[in-house]
């Protein structure tokens, strides 16, 4: 913030000898500056929006955060792809309030809380005029099914984009499917005691590993098929149990999906919750605002303002988008 700090003072010297005129400037705030946000219940019993992002400085003692009234903008979203920047129009709700004060202040104390401590106090205070706006752009910069196959060894066809490699065909790509073949048993449980060499499991042998393949044994019956007490728990299909490796019908301990001398079957119409971690990146920028001392009616009209960014890590739940 010390950058932006050195020219609006630059700024304040020329308008004090400009006879009050308004100065026109253009300047790239640090995008670097971390960003923090203060939360609040949204619509939805479930999630939690941000009403405020800010970002202080301790020497001086300042700090320059930005009011929000976007019931739906948490910081992340929920679907596989990306999604365009989120315009939002400064006005007396959506607010970029710059402030010094005459002390330290604590940040979630002071910011996020329904009445601010009485100190410090402000020393000076802009805000933001109807008009400009605020672009919120959020990206997915980690992400991951932790299924121990690295991404890159899920680039099946070999082309750079691991979107379109889709082996079970359920809409998400196999480097973030945490059961790529669709077949109730995870992936991380069928890949075998030598990862390390690339050596993964391939019970019947058919060139296709178990993690890929939906008939594991090769005995014409699909693998989910084999969980035979996977609907003996109840009709919701979100408490079944799952879990085809908890059947063996002729007792020899080789459950029946890796036998294939048990063919018996149920039709399981229904697959595991998709669990993937992910890590969002948000950056705010500013565009053509104008700032007034709330003391005097000075104005600043800024060009660009890169306010800050931040970042919020997640596990997030798909199940067949398709």
């Amino acid at each position: 913030m010390k950058k932006f700090i050195s020219i609006f003072i630059f700024i304040l010297c020329c308008s004090a000898c400009d006879d009050g005129d308004i100065i026109v400037t253009s300047f790239d705030f640090d995008e670097d500056a971390q960003l923090t946000t203060c939360t609040e219940q949204g619509e939805n019993p479930n999630q939690e929006v941000i009403r405020l992002l800010y970002t202080t400085n301790s020497e001086p003692s300042e700090s320059l955060s930005l009011s929000l009234t976007q019931p739906d903008f948490t910081g992340k979203f929920e679907g596989l792809a990306e999604q365009d920047s989120i315009v939002v129009d400064l006005n007396q709700n959506n607010r970029l309030v710059y402030r010094t004060y005459n002390g330290p202040i604590s940040g979630s104390d002071y910011f996020c809380n329904d009445i601010p401590p009485s100190e410090p106090q402000v020393e000076d205070e802009y805000i933001s005029t109807n008009g400009g706006r605020v672009i919120i752009t959020t990206t997915i910069i980690e992400q991951d099914d932790n299924d121990g196959i690295p991404a890159e060894e899920e680039d099946l066809n070999g082309d750079g984009n691991l979107f379109n490699d889709d082996t079970d065909g359920d809409g998400i790509p196999n480097f973030l499917d945490i059961d790529d073949d669709n077949d109730n048993v995870l992936t991380l449980n069928e890949l075998g005691n030598d990862v390390e060499n690339d050596n993964y499991l391939d019970t019947d042998n058919d060139g296709i590993p178990d993690y890929l393949d939906s008939d594991d044994d090769g005995d014409g019956v699909l693998t989910r098929n084999e969980d035979l007490n996977a609907n003996d728990n109840s009709d919701d299909p979100q408490e079944y149990i799952l879990n085809p490796s908890d059947d063996d019908t002729n007792g020899n301990g080789i459950p029946n999906y890796l036998d294939p001398e048990d063919t018996l079957s149920e039709d399981i119409n229904v697959v595991r919750a998709n669990r993937v971690s992910r890590t969002f990146r948000t950056i705010v920028v500013a565009k053509d605002i104008t700032m007034e001392n709330t003391a005097n009616g000075e104005e600043i009209i800024l060009e660009t303002l890169t306010i800050g960014r931040f970042q919020i890590s997640s596990t997030q739940e798909f199940i067949n988008p398709n």
